[in-house]
């Protein structure tokens, strides 16, 4: 992002984060650099109302450097302010999910989480779930980024440029904490192969795409440093256009109301370097939290958040787009040509002698590909 007004009258309220590993199977983790000796618990989870982003991840960590373990088999439960509880299911090791059967979020209420873990209970304070304050609107510009390559020649691209506003409430409390957060989920082809010649050929399909953003595009809103009851025309990201944008393409602003020790816990995580991240990733390191065990001398790192979720979409097409994109995966007219040099039927004939990419005929060979999403 730009440097701008609002980021130097904001500077002290905006801190974040992070490596990303992938540690627990195949979600990603904001991964810390650290010095432990090893054996800490590390409970890194969430609540909110949301049905996306209510789980809680469990490990323990290993000495420096190395990935921490997943703890499997633990017994852990959110309970809410009227005693209301819901055990958590297992999916992958260490990972636990809230079904919502019995506790949803729903602002105004308070949470608070407890795990046993071979005998040992380690728990929260309770938690209010306070709505989001802001609302959002996106806009886009089409333009062009000029660049200079490292041979000295003078080159060109398309870019597609996001902007926000923010409306605050006028009578804003004295304190209130914001982190926004961006996404971009699209959706891509794979190929529609020549069915005389591969008869048991996979259909057509559509493959759905999430990326998520880096920390560079993670905001944090200090509300006791500012008064303005709007955000205007903030700068959010500049984005190459690729053939991401072919078919549906959505830009996806999360803005979450979070607590101050949220917010502080966030503002004293080390920025070791930039990458992918997301608010749905849990964080792994030593960074003590809000998580306390029974045993007072025990040291267990990790937060427990109960946040108000709201998300703002920006969708764009290919009618938004001046630019013509290449399908590698449009096998149409001579591009059929080339399939046919494989024996008849023998479909695997075509990866096995790199004809088409894998990722024409499966969507599980596309990267960071994912269920269809309910807004699709």
């Amino acid at each position: 992002m730009h440097a701008s007004i609002y980021h130097r009258a904001l500077k002290k309220a905006v801190g974040v984060v992070l490596i990303i590993g992938t540690v627990l199977g195949c979600s990603e983790v904001i991964e810390l650099k650290d010095e432990t000796v090893g054996g800490q618990v590390i409970i890194y989870g969430r609540i909110s109302n949301s049905t996306q982003a209510n789980e809680v991840v469990i490990s323990r960590a290993g000495r420096a450097s190395t990935a921490p373990t997943p703890i499997e088999g633990a017994s852990v439960k959110i309970i809410d302010d009227n005693g209301l509880e819901e055990v958590l299911v297992e999916g992958e090791p260490g990972h636990y999910t809230l079904e919502r059967r019995i506790i949803s979020g729903e602002p105004g209420k308070s949470y608070r989480l407890e795990a046993n873990i071979n005998g040992a209970i380690y728990s929260t304070d309770f938690q209010e779930l306070m709505p989001v304050i802001s609302q959002d609107e996106m806009r886009y510009e089409i333009g062009v980024e000029k660049d200079i390559t490292s041979s000295g020649a003078a080159v060109e691209e398309d870019v597609v440029r996001l902007f926000v506003n923010s409306d605050l409430p006028d009578d804003l409390p004295d304190r209130f904490f914001v982190r926004w957060e961006m996404e971009e989920v699209y959706s891509v082809l794979t190929g529609n192969f020549p069915a005389f010649w591969f008869p048991i050929a996979p259909d057509q399909g559509q493959c759905f795409v999430t990326h998520k953003l880096g920390a560079e595009e993670i905001f944090l809103l200090d509300g006791r440093n500012i008064r303005r009851s709007d955000l205007r025309n903030r700068e959010l990201i500049t984005r190459r256009i690729d053939r991401s944008f072919q078919n549906k393409h959505y830009f996806n602003l999360i803005q979450s109301r979070v607590s101050e020790e949220n917010f502080d816990y966030w503002e004293n995580v080390r920025t070791l370097t930039i990458t992918n991240g997301s608010i749905f990733d849990p964080i792994v390191g030593p960074l003590t939290g809000n998580i306390k065990s029974e045993d007072p001398g025990e040291e267990v790192f990790g937060f427990f958040e109960v946040v108000g979720i709201d998300t703002t979409r920006l969708l764009m097409t290919n009618n938004d787009i001046p630019v013509f994109f290449h399908d590698p995966c449009n096998f149409q007219g001579d591009n059929i040509v080339p399939l046919l040099t494989v024996p008849f039927g023998c479909f695997q004939c075509l990866i096995d002698q790199k004809l088409i990419d894998p990722a024409c005929a499966f969507c599980s060979e596309v990267p960071n590909n994912g269920p269809r999403p309910s807004y699709f």
